[in-house]
């Protein structure tokens, strides 16, 4: 087991731990929109979704989603490089479906940087690392 962890790596490690950070987040879209309708719900493909049962039933679905991801990435798993793929495409154009779809005021462009580096890092990164190291998949 210690093989395996020395294995995977520091980054694969931290990623592992922050997807599942974003499942948890995913798994209470519904609590956090009923806290405040205006910021909270789960977006996809650049929607966001309003409603308590909407994100009742996404919220969850997607946080299974990320936490399987999450598993793959944390046991090496050879099937997690397709996911991590698709997440990799998904992740940029939810995010410019989302800027483009919604009227919100300009972040600051510290916020912008900060969020495409830490988005695109953890989606992007992730696949390009798995890619790079498919070696390493069982």
């Amino acid at each position: 087991m210690a093989d395996k962890s020395a294995h995977r790596g520091w980054f694969l490690t931290v990623m592992t731990v922050l997807f599942v950070v974003l499942a948890l987040s995913d798994f209470t879209k519904a609590l956090q929109f009923v806290g405040n309708p205006a910021v909270g719900g789960i977006v996809i493909f650049g929607h966001k979704f309003r409603g308590v049962a909407h994100n009742l039933v996404l919220g969850p679905l997607f946080g299974l989603i990320l936490l399987t991801y999450a598993y793959g990435i944390w046991k090496l798993q050879a099937w997690v490089l397709p996911l991590s793929i698709a997440y990799a495409f998904y992740v940029p154009v939810n995010l410019v479906l989302f800027w483009s779809l919604h009227q919100l005021a300009p972040p600051s462009v510290r916020f912008i940087a900060l969020y495409l580096f830490l988005s695109l890092t953890g989606s992007v990164g992730t696949a390009i690392y798995l890619a790079y190291h498919r070696e390493r998949l069982a």
